[in-house]
């Protein structure tokens, strides 16, 4: 009986070593995954920093190569102010188009084009 007793002795060891090395285990998962969290911050940090010291760098280049924002300003009040005159034209002469239409399409002309009649009075002879 005695030998019994150490073997149990020896399983509660094994067993309480066991439960001490899954916690173990545990802390250092957490721990992991807390180092993989701060370290997904940082980078998001770094990221979000690099992004804007790029995007002022493409905007500096684009304002070099292409002028500035008054020049862009300008092209887009005249390319307003034409397609405003197109619209007043299109406005002031959609009626007489209309017009024009229907009086080409209600009134058909009853005689051969000269084109035509010119392709049948001199026929070209095909070998």
């Amino acid at each position: 009986m005695a030998d019994s007793g150490r073997e149990n002795w020896a399983v509660d060891e094994l067993l309480k070593a066991e439960e001490e090395a899954n916690a173990i285990i545990k802390n250092a998962q957490k721990e992991r995954e807390k180092k993989i969290k701060e370290a997904k911050v940082a980078a998001d940090q770094e990221i979000a920093v690099f992004r804007r010291e790029e995007e002022t760098r493409y905007n500096q280049e684009i304002l070099r190569r292409f002028g500035s924002t008054k020049e862009e300003e300008e092209l887009e009040r005249k390319t307003k102010a034409e397609i405003d005159k197109i619209y007043l034209d299109y406005e002031a002469n959609k009626l007489a188009v209309v017009d024009m239409l229907i009086k080409r399409v209600i009134e058909v002309k009853l005689e051969v084009p000269r084109v035509v009649k010119g392709q049948f009075e001199n026929p070209q002879q095909t070998n």
